[in-house]
């Protein structure tokens, strides 16, 4: 395959295949072997996860291709050999996509190089030479690419005649980005590893026996078929890193287990060096459950339950727990987390460091609801006050109620979870850890919870509640921002934390016109001179369909912002709706419906929900919203907790785009923005904002500030 032209065609129909939803069964029933060995060396790339177009995943084909000068040499020996054909495109995005990758590779040809990967000098048999038909027509067919704005790399220097060796090859992408410096910047490229978690009993057995001594084995590799738990799991790995040490942790109230972690190294291969080894011994006959916590550095990876039948040969039964498909797979160090489990009458909490085993907090669903609703109330009776509802600046007086009115609020919610009436001292020490010893530069707290929708930021920590010596620096969310990671099963992978904001950065911004009737301040009118104003490729809409159209399968937003009102459903989250312009309503159910979980959003967006004077909004809303998001393979969440007057929400959203388009962390973002508008307009309304999303998101590189500050 000698021309640039048949090199693009190629590159872009395997990455249109590689796309079929039936994955690599598909690959494998049309395909010779060197392109099913293609096909999974490229899905596992973190650059394939995140491409939002068919031209980047092309790309990414061609990269894996010069990465692996053997895998090429099978490929155009299928090619050479008849096995392989591509007919003819005859699809718009197809051929858009190959005018693109075309055009970008004879840009970056240097001349008198060879053109190389897909094939170097011979052409590549037609169709009529007993080629392999087309892919089928049913496969996945993404739309058509935008344009490429960002320009090529420069061609190398020509070759010199008296130099030793053959010339140098043109790279067909450009290179990798250089790791960033040790003072900060954007994080080093991430490939994530695909390997297995493997949780064997040493010796075997038939069934396990109350109060006899095993020993637990755990390894990553290939999956072990005498294992009693496998699990796959995904590991991230920088540019430049060989192997990860992996902190793995049991824990469990049915067995005895070691109080502390072991470290494990897991290797580019997938594979562990060694094993780690556990004593465990079953406390009681009947149901037991096992859990193996995994962590990187502190920040939460995966959790494997093992659920035994103790005293039976029944078989394990066992459930993996990790991250949304969206989340983030670049792991920065954490030193403060908490994971909260349901269990019966409550829940099982394990702070790593701070107790050896699961605590139980005695609170049920409806207790623990009790005391958000008075939390929600308290915020209800603040953004109501006129003075909050139309203005920005808070004098101190109104600012003295509201915080007396959040904080008892906060406290008692604080109180209900760690010092209630059952709680252990175990509990009870976690809770002092929080108030005490967490300190204040530890700028993320990260809560790993299943059921258990606390708006943490509220949470007022003090050992005794006095109405004389109260401090908005005492509620959780001006000390630390919350990263909220809901614990799912895992499916697929998630992308890097990195926005990439080349060749551009797609923003969809969804507007209800009608707030602007009611607010004097006109906040819509004010954003939209916003948005006109910065460098981004805009989208904008008004109206349900313009919302079902930015969560269809061909969106390639990299963020979804939404600034309408929304009401929750206390009886049923299905029956919880957004309002667009015209009062056009749509509820959850009807998103599951006509924009469905299976209608994966490959561009993973950042989706802030921004619910403005709405007539009643409460944590049910994104007990709803977010699983849903998160499902579609949003990379994360930022909503309210409750209705946001029209004006803060719209200023708040101003200066968190403007930071955060600017290059800053989002937990940074958020959290000093919610010190900013307390110190500088007496306003404590930035802790109504809840993260859902790994809180190291940062778009890179950096955009150039654009107008508009609080």
């Amino acid at each position: 395959m000698g021309s640039t032209e048949e090199r693009a065609f190629e590159a872009v129909i395997l990455a249109n295949s590689f796309l079929d939803g039936r994955g690599r069964a598909a690959i494998v029933e049309f395909f010779p072997p060197s392109v099913v060995e293609l096909y999974d060396a490229v899905i596992l790339r973190a650059d394939w996860q995140n491409a939002a177009t068919l031209t980047e995943r092309a790309f990414v084909v061609i990269e894996v291709l010069d990465a692996d000068p053997a895998l090429a040499a099978r490929y155009q020996a299928d090619v050479d050999a008849g096995r392989l054909g591509f007919g003819a495109g005859e699809d718009e995005a197809i051929d858009t996509a190959i005018s693109e990758v075309s055009s970008r590779l004879g840009a970056q040809a240097a001349p008198g190089a060879d053109d190389g990967l897909l094939g170097g000098d011979e052409a590549a048999p037609s169709a009529d030479d007993g080629a392999m038909a087309e892919p089928p027509a049913d496969m996945a067919e993404p739309s058509p690419a935008p344009d490429m704005a960002e320009p090529p790399p420069p061609p190398p220097p020509p070759f010199e005649a008296e130099s030793a060796g053959p010339p140098p090859v043109t790279p067909l992408v450009p290179p990798a980005p250089t790791p960033p410096p040790a003072d900060g910047g954007a994080p080093a490229p991430v490939e994530t590893v695909q390997t297995w978690l493997n949780a064997d009993v040493q010796g075997g057995y038939t069934s396990l026996q109350a109060g006899l001594p095993y020993v637990l084995d755990i390894s990553f590799g290939e999956r072990s078929a005498t294992a009693a738990g496998a699990a796959p799991t995904a590991i991230p790995f920088e540019a430049t890193q060989k192997s990860v040490d992996l902190s793995v942790q049991l824990v469990s109230t049915d067995f005895e287990v070691p109080p502390l972690p072991q470290l494990i190294r897991v290797g580019r291969d997938g594979r562990s060096v060694g094993h780690v080894l556990f004593p465990c011994t079953p406390l009681h006959a009947g149901p037991s459950k096992l859990s193996v916590l995994v962590d990187v550095r502190g920040n939460f990876l995966q959790r494997l339950e093992l659920e035994f039948d103790v005293g039976t040969a029944k078989p394990v039964e066992s459930t993996n727990f990790g991250r949304p498909a969206g989340a983030a797979t670049t792991l920065e160090p954490r030193t403060a987390s908490m994971q909260f489990m349901p269990a019966t009458g409550g829940y099982e909490l394990f702070v790593k460091g701070v107790t050896d085993q699961e605590v139980f907090v005695q609170i049920t669903e409806d207790e623990l609801a009790a005391r958000i609703d008075g939390v929600r109330q308290a915020l209800l009776k603040t953004v109501k006050d006129p003075t909050f509802a139309l203005e920005l600046d808070i004098p101190a007086d109104r600012g003295a109620v509201a915080l007396k009115d959040l904080a008892f609020a906060g406290f008692r919610l604080y109180q209900a979870i760690f010092g209630g009436p059952f709680a252990s001292e175990e509990l009870k020490d976690v809770g002092r850890w929080l108030r005490d010893s967490l300190a204040d530069d530890v700028t993320t707290l990260q809560v790993v919870s299943r059921g258990f929708p606390v708006p943490w930021a509220l949470m007022y920590l003090t050992d005794r509640f006095s109405d004389d010596a109260l401090d908005w620096k005492n509620f959780i969310g001006m000390r630390h921002v919350v990263e909220q990671v809901p614990m799912r099963e895992i499916s697929t992978l998630p992308p890097v934390t990195t926005i990439e904001s080349t060749p551009d950065l797609t923003v969809r911004v969804l507007y209800n016109d009608g707030i602007d009737a009611q607010m004097p301040s006109h906040p819509v009118a004010a954003q939209r001179t916003y948005w006109e104003n910065r460098a981004v490729a805009l989208g904008e809409g008004t109206k349900v369909d313009d919302l079902k159209a930015a969560l269809a399968a061909t969106a390639t937003d990299k963020v979804l912002y939404m600034y309408c009102h929304a009401v929750a459903s206390d009886q049923d989250s299905d029956d919880s709706y957004l309002v667009m312009t015209g009062d056009q309503r749509i509820t959850l159910g009807e998103l599951a419906v006509y924009a469905p979980i299976d209608d994966q959003l490959s561009s993973h967006p950042l989706v802030v929900i921004n619910a403005c004077e709405s007539g009643d909004l409460s944590p049910n809303f994104y007990d709803g919203f977010v699983p849903y998001f998160l499902a579609k393979g949003a990379r994360g969440v930022i909503g309210t907790e409750c209705k946001t007057p029209g004006r803060f929400a719209s200023e708040w959203a101003i200066a968190f785009f403007d930071r955060f388009f600017a290059g800053e962390p989002l937990g940074d973002a958020v959290l000093g923005l919610r010190r900013d508008f307390l110190e500088k307009h007496g306003n404590p309304l930035g802790l109504l904002y809840g993260v859902h999303c790994d809180t190291d998101t940062r778009v890179d590189p950096a955009l150039a500030a654009a107008g508009g500050s609080h």
